[in-house]
């Protein structure tokens, strides 16, 4: 985030995360900065905490960026000093807004795990939307790997990003009397991130999905991440979860199903949203569950937890197959 003594950095995140503590406020001590630490995140405040401060740079994570798009525009949207966002994944139209409407010089990504340090980052001045960004190559390797075989894969390909450090101690010691799960992460002298991504001809990486949060379906394996994206953007959905549940064919697929926090869920029609989703989906991907929910379950620091939500299964939910005459 290229960090001077008269930056500001903005914390909105939680100090018991590596996000919070070392990426922002960590990253402030050693430039000799300044940070404004908040209790929590509140998306109507953010803008006038912003300008109060003086912040110029902030961090961004999950959910957090489409809440601040979701504000209404004012005529003080560019009325600040913020110069640069970090965000986590940094989805193309939330960048988009930040940049057009709030006028932030510079929005990226990045990839990184408690375990491993933050081995990718986004570079500012060069834009990358979706992009986690190029690999560190200072202190980290990283390559894209086929997960069963651990055999890098061509570019363009999707697999599990490994990593491994070239400095000393910029890593986990290992996971805290957990020595099979310390050794099965770092088999074949990679450590094991368990994230599906892909890297391009440029080097630069884009996070695709946690491995266990794909959805196999036909034989293919769906991204939730980017059906949650196509879903997002229909009208009445505030917020979306995509995840797996057991299908009801042999041979062990899932079907997809989707957790929605509707605008106004007494009048939201499951028929009539699953009907825009298949036009912009492949038919592979199309979801055939959907339950309205009061709210996603999610972890302090904002992420969905998908295997709450999978555990819970299909049970009343509204089903296509049920709705639909089959031919």
């Amino acid at each position: 985030m290229a960090l001077q003594p008269d930056d500001c950095y903005y914390i909105a995140l939680p100090l018991f995360h590596a996000n919070g503590l070392l990426m922002q406020l960590g990253a402030t001590l050693i430039a000799g900065a300044r940070a404004v630490v908040r209790d929590r995140f509140s998306a109507s405040a953010w803008l006038a905490d912003i300008r109060a401060h003086g912040a110029t740079v902030t961090n961004g994570l999950g959910v957090l960026p489409a809440f601040v798009a979701a504000q209404p525009p004012g005529p003080h949207d560019r009325d600040h000093r913020l110069r640069a966002m970090m965000n986590a994944p940094n989805v193309p139209a939330h960048e988009a807004v930040l940049r057009e409407r709030f006028g932030i010089r510079d929005v990226v990504s990045g990839f990184g795990m408690t375990e491993c340090n933050i081995p990718i980052w986004g570079r500012l001045g060069e834009s990358r939307p979706g992009a986690a960004g190029w690999v560190y190559e200072r202190h980290f390797e990283v390559i894209i790997a086929d997960p069963d075989t651990d055999r890098p894969v061509p570019a363009g390909t999707t697999g599990e990003i490994l990593v491994r450090p070239k400095t000393a101690w910029g890593f986990m010691a290992g996971y805290l009397d957990l020595p099979e799960k310390t050794v099965e992460s770092w088999r074949n002298l990679w450590f094991h991130t368990g994230d599906a991504g892909v890297m391009d001809g440029e080097g630069v990486v884009t996070f695709v999905d946690r491995l266990k949060d794909c959805i196999r379906r036909r034989s293919e394996n769906i991204s939730a991440a980017e059906v949650e994206a196509v879903i997002a953007g229909l009208p009445g959905v505030q917020e979306v979860a995509a995840y797996a549940v057991p299908s009801d064919l042999p041979g062990g697929e899932d079907e997809v199903m989707l957790a929605i926090v509707a605008e106004e869920a007494d009048q939201f029609d499951c028929a009539a949203l699953v009907a825009a989703a298949d036009k912009l989906l492949p038919r592979f991907a199309q979801p055939r569950y959907v339950e309205l929910v009061e709210a996603l379950p999610k972890t302090a620091t904002g992420k969905v937890q998908r295997a709450v939500l999978r555990k819970r299964g299909a049970g009343a939910a509204w089903d296509r197959e049920r709705q639909v005459p089959k031919p």
